[in-house]
């Protein structure tokens, strides 16, 4: 899934996003993407993050210019080395569409070795992605990244598990982002790096 749709403000801060995608029609990893810090639009759902000791489930309400509203179920929870999100539209059968996995810069000396195998293990479980056998691509991509990963970078891995109308693509990269956004001012909050979520706290 391309997140790129989402329309927020220029206000950014010194936090560098490496995003790697999934596309689940290719069957293929695409990036890394730099992706830009953009706080406008999530203060209420960090808030709502912050309210939880560890796990949020909620639902994101998405508004895209010339669509239809459309809800979407989410969830958070924070592993202590890294953080894992779902996104799933409201009433769809299967697993989640889209599922990220979320390791900040500050927590990259915390990686267990097994994270990436148990990601992969949770995909599965969550019955996505839709063709058999990504397992191991999505398993190998994500072990050779953390482990060769240099500087000050949060990795963001975004998972679409199947194939979707690209009017639903639109609201799902636009939550998505929003999501990721969220997710790393939380942990940053947690970790002891206010500034990020004071930053959205304020937008």
């Amino acid at each position: 899934m391309y997140i790129k749709y989402i329309n927020m403000s220029e206000k950014t801060c010194h936090c560098r996003i490496e995003l790697h995608g999934w596309d689940s029609d290719a069957s293929a990893w695409y990036g890394p993407d730099e992706l830009a810090f953009r706080p406008d639009g999530c203060r209420h759902l960090v808030r709502r993050l912050l309210e939880l000791p560890g796990s949020w489930h909620g639902m994101l309400r998405s508004k895209v210019p010339g669509e239809p509203r459309l809800a979407l179920r989410a969830s958070f929870h924070d592993l202590a080395d890294a953080g894992l999100g779902t996104i799933d539209l409201d009433g769809s059968p299967g697993g989640p569409l889209q599922i990220v996995l979320v390791v900040p810069a500050s927590r990259r000396t915390r990686i267990r070795p097994e994270l990436a195998f148990e990601f992969a293990s949770f995909l599965r479980f969550l019955d996505g992605p839709e063709a058999t056998g990504t397992e191991l691509a999505i398993h190998d991509h994500i072990q050779r990244v953390l482990e060769q990963a240099a500087g000050a970078a949060t990795l963001v891995f975004s998972i679409e598990t199947r194939g979707i109308l690209p009017e639903v693509r639109v609201h799902l990269s636009q939550q998505a982002e929003k999501l990721i956004m969220a997710m790393i001012a939380c942990m940053a909050k947690k970790d002891g790096s206010g500034a990020i979520a004071d930053q959205v706290l304020a937008a």
